[in-house]
């Protein structure tokens, strides 16, 4: 990042410049590297506020005791289909902290968490509607998002399933 901003002053002088440069190059490195930093702000105040314990500590008393310790594996479970009603930044920054809170009462160490929701819900982004990369292959491909949903959300659940089963056998979680 020192290099690149070094290069650019002294190759573009001009703000301007600048930024038309970053903007015909890659323009969505910018975008992603807003959504990293706001996730980190919006995380953070969460975090320090107290609302992903508050919520935590309110959803313990929702769930069944004996499934606490299960839960993570669960929301792994279900994964596939959160992605279709939750964008992954959701997911990953907001679902991801409140279930690695609930189940730090049953002495889960946050890792597993991470990796039964990962396996659980990465195959879920190629059926997300919020994801840009499935309305640009649908596109390239010529069908509609109805249709590939029909299609693929049965196989792209299935393999995820399958995914998160030889990462419990091999003990991630």
């Amino acid at each position: 990042m020192l290099a690149l901003s070094a290069a650019l002053v002294v190759n573009y002088p001009k703000p301007k410049d600048q930024v038309a440069v970053i903007n015909h190059h890659a323009p969505q490195a910018l975008s992603m590297a807003a959504i990293i930093l706001s996730a980190g702000v919006f995380l953070g105040v969460m975090d320090k506020g107290g609302m992903l314990e508050s919520v935590a500590r309110d959803l313990l008393l929702i769930i069944p005791e004996n499934l606490v310790a299960q839960f993570h594996i669960i929301i792994g479970l279900i994964g596939v289909p959160l992605d279709i009603f939750t964008s992954t930044d959701a997911y990953y920054f907001a679902l991801l902290p409140i279930v690695r809170d609930i189940v730090a009462s049953a002495g889960i160490p946050p890792a597993d968490v991470v990796y039964a929701m990962a396996i659980g819900n990465n195959a879920g982004t190629f059926v997300s509607p919020f994801s840009p990369a499935v309305w640009l292959a649908v596109g390239i491909a010529g069908v509609d998002m109805g249709r590939h949903l029909r299609y693929s959300f049965f196989w792209i659940w299935l393999f995820s399933l399958v995914t998160l089963t030889a990462g419990w056998l091999l003990g991630l979680f």
